[in-house]
């Protein structure tokens, strides 16, 4: 294993929040800065979120009517006119309840007057540690941190190069909020905070010191809250309010004190009301008290824990060895124009661990796993960008689609429990918005609420059937009949309910969504702006799937067969998404002009990805049109951002073109990849060319970085429509490599090794004992198929090459041999 590929490193502290190392267990969450002097670790916790807001009902459902008697005679603007009277207009409403900071953890070493230097700051992927050395007085000083699953605890040790040198306070506070009460206590060996917002929600934080020599003694027992003045309270509805307070140079909040240790062991726990309605404090010191008080032994646990997910898949592109920063890393690719094999490894990688930090499930004696949401389990922010929501026109379901195949699909359950929970909100919203049966989600949504949902997002009913689609993969990867059964089934009933009465008939007969909209997609001419729209693509795409998605269920699980012959006529009269006179694939069924012709969401290719009905064996029509369209969202980059090149470098590779995936990534890479290889979702640069919503401003979020994890994977793998394709779209820049650990719908384990552009050797595990069907797509001759040593029969249609399995049975797929 090339250790520098899971390493990130700086020579400097971050210089803000977003360039600060996350180290997360799924539910404890922790942004690193690194300052030697007066260290903050941003403390989250993933259920942490507001309570002042309910679920909207805005009573639509007596208007549809009239609206879709406007929008039948092309009264756009009247329609529009009608909808708003009862639906808030975009940006101008709260929306839901934001997920919001716990407190601040500091660390204030005494030093003295010695001078700081040789500082490193770096992050360990393969462990998740992250830590801090530097050099004071001659003495080579070392912080490490993580965020420890199996103990339930984030855990920081700091030791020095000669005993007796580790002095130093350790504090809590929280950043100024109007909303939020803050109190808090100390004594040896302990800090405690407790915070409650307005609304009433409680949380509270406990930092245990555990020394090693030394000896603890007290810090300030009266919480006195960060200078400044304290801000006003946020009355504009959506509004997002980033933290411009710098963090104190002295201690503040609450603190505990330590001197001439040897070692000293920092363990942190965050409760909410979640944990238990009573003491918060009192069940923290619980949690601590059953934690091990051993770092050596916490260390082991964690690491041993990580990698059981981490190391399940590898990616070895042959880069030389780098002994760079990361952030010289990147300013290399930028430099020269092209992203190097070593940060194409650590992009792949450090999507892997994100996921892994901020999604992994909860032990079952725990509240349920709170999604990711749009910045992972991180946030310092009361009011951050969006309020870190769940988006469901795009953002949950790019950190979802990687997921199975890099073989973290025990991380999509959550998310269906989660998405499942908001049912009884989902079915009130199909009545009171809409005067149908079944259930419908908003665009937007907190952890326990349906969002409001605004003029610009009315039209667009598919959020639900978009999320069942990620959760259809899931239980293609997996098999998981109880999960099929328990969890998508039930969904899809309720979702194909609500389009059986939502669709209506057209002139033509055919039955279509009537209002209906192209996520986010503005359109020319009308007097506002407005996504109002006749039938989109990408609701056309995820209806039909619906469907069939319920078909199929059916059949599998034996149930419903009743119900078969009236989906299957629904399902008959539901279009496909049309293609143009020039061969494009359109945006709408009607051909209204896109305000922004380059908008950074591929919505109407949802069929070619992360969806597969588009495919070029199965309808190379709609994969040809699908290019087009394409070609044209990227004709303008002025407004496009991290998640569109992700979803683009995903779409090249489906199209097989190896080389311009990579271009896109080249795109991320000089654009919007900060130093730590998190992504800002805006460019932030004064000489910006991209979408620059926050001049100046690294704002964070995760989606990106997920989305490119799928798009490199599908460089050397695809699974579509039950045939592995194999190094479909590799670059000429990787000529060499290996991949290991993947897994694919119908239950296999995919290894591959290439040299010279040229795939050499294809592992594949049976799982479940399908049949396989592979196509190679860099060895045209075909490929012989070899089990427990010897060669076995296969059967070849063209380039592809078809055989039976047995459950465990491995196989192993190499090129023919040219005859001479």
């Amino acid at each position: 294993m090339n250790e520098l590929s899971h390493l990130i490193r700086s020579s400097h502290p971050a210089s803000e929040w977003a360039e600060g190392y996350p180290i997360g267990n799924g539910r404890l969450g922790g942004m690193v800065l690194g300052d030697p002097l007066r260290e903050r670790v941003a403390l989250n916790h993933d259920r942490l979120w507001r309570h002042f807001w309910l679920f909207q009902e805005h009573h639509t459902a007596a208007d549809l009517p009239e609206l879709r008697r406007l929008i039948a005679a092309g009264r756009w603007d009247d329609a529009h006119d009608l909808l708003i009277a009862k639906i808030p207009v975009s940006s101008q409403a709260l929306y839901l309840n934001p997920f919001v900071p716990a407190c601040d953890l500091g660390i204030y070493p005494y030093h003295g007057k010695d001078e700081v230097s040789e500082y490193q700051r770096s992050l360990n992927l393969d462990e998740a540690i992250a830590e801090v050395s530097y050099l004071a007085g001659g003495v080579r000083y070392r912080r490490e941190y993580f965020s420890s699953w199996p103990a339930g605890v984030i855990a920081i040790r700091l030791s020095a190069s000669q005993a007796g040198r580790v002095r130093g306070e350790v504090t809590l506070s929280r950043l100024l909020d109007p909303d939020c009460e803050v109190s808090g206590s100390s004594k040896l060996g302990e800090v405690a905070l407790e915070g409650r917002f307005e609304e009433g929600v409680r949380f509270a934080a406990v930092v245990r010191v555990v020394q090693r020599g030394g000896r603890l003694t007290g810090g300030r027992r009266d919480y006195q809250p960060p200078p400044g003045m304290m801000p006003p309270k946020d009355l504009n509805g959506l509004q997002f309010i980033f933290r411009e307070q710098d963090y104190p140079h002295e201690p503040i909040g609450v603190s505990t004190c330590f001197d001439c240790a040897d070692e000293v062991t920092l363990l942190a726990v965050i409760a909410t009301e979640d944990e238990t309605s009573g003491d918060l404090v009192g069940w923290c010191r619980e949690k601590l008290s059953a934690a091990p008080a051993d770092f050596e032994e916490l260390h082991a646990g964690h690491v041993n824990d990580h990698r059981q997910y981490y190391r399940r898949v590898s990616l070895d592109l042959n880069s030389p060895p780098q002994n760079v920063s990361t952030g010289e890393l990147i300013e290399e690719s930028r430099r020269s124009g092209m992203v190097s094999t070593a940060l194409v490894e650590q992009l792949f990688n450090v999507g892997r661990y994100l996921a892994i930090a901020s999604g992994r499930p909860t032990p079952v004696d725990q509240p349920s796993k709170a999604p990711i949401n749009l910045q992972g389990i991180w946030n310092q922010d009361r009011r951050p960008a969006w309020d870190c929501d769940y988006h469901l026109d795009l953002n949950l379901q790019m950190c979802y689609w990687p997921l199975a195949m890099v073989n973290l699909g025990e991380l999509v359950p959550p998310m269906a429990d989660w998405f499942s929970g908001l049912l009884p909100e989902a079915r009130r919203a199909a009545q009171v918005l809409y005067g149908c049966r079944g259930a419908v989600w908003s665009a937007v949504c907190d952890l326990r609420h349906l969002g409001t949902t605004d003029d610009l997002c009315f039209g667009w009913t598919g959020a639900g059937a978009w999320v069942a689609q990620i959760l259809w993969h899931h239980w293609e990867y997996s098999g998981d009949r109880d999960f099929l059964r328990d969890k998508v089934y039930p969904l899809l009933q309720e979702i194909g309910q609500f389009y059986e009465e939502f669709l209506s008939e057209d002139a033509q007969g055919r039955l279509v969504p009537v209002p209906s909209a192209s996520p986010e997609m503005g359109i020319k001419g009308r007097k506002r702006y407005s996504a109002l729209s006749s039938p989109s693509s990408m609701d056309l795409e995820l209806i039909r799937e619906v469907f069939s998605h319920l078909l199929a269920a059916s059949e599998v699980l034996g149930l419903d067969a009743h119900a078969r012959g009236r989906w299957t006529a629904m399902l008959d009269k539901i279009p496909l998404p049309p293609i143009d006179e020039q061969g494009c694939l359109q945006e709408w069924m009607v051909k209204h002009e896109p305000i922004d012709l380059g908008h950074r969401h591929r919505s109407p290719l949802i069929g070619l990805c992360p969806g597969d009905r588009i495919t070029l064996e199965d309808t190379p029509d709609y994969y040809a049109a699908a290019r087009k369209l394409l070609a044209q969202r990227q004709s303008s980059r002025a407004t496009t951002c991290a998640l569109a090149c992700a979803w683009d470098a995903q779409l090249l590779a489906r199209f097989c073109e190896g080389d311009a995936a990579l271009q896109e990534l080249n795109l991320i890479t000089r654009t919007w990849l900060i130093d730590n290889l998190l992504l800002s979702i805006c460019d932030w640069h004064d000489d910006a060319t991209t979408l620059n919503w926050f001049p100046g401003r690294k704002v964070y979020q995760i989606e990106a970085s997920l989305g490119m994890v799928a798009a490199i994977a599908e460089m050397f793998f695809q699974d579509l429509r039950g045939l592995l394709r194999l190094l479909p779209a590799l670059p000429k820049a990787w000529p060499k490599g290996r991949l290991t650990g993947l897994r694919s719908r119908g239950g296999f384990g995919v290894d591959l090794s290439w040299d010279g552009g040229r795939l050499v050797e294809a592992t594949i595990r049976s799982l479940r004992g399908e049949a396989c069907r592979v196509k190679s797509f860099t060895t045209p001759g075909g490929l012989e198929v070899h089990h427990r040593g010897r060669k076995t029969e296969s059967t070849c249609k063209g380039d592809i090459a078809e055989f039976p399995t047995g459950p465990g049975e491995v196989y192993t797929l190499r090129p023919k041999q040219e005859r001479v």
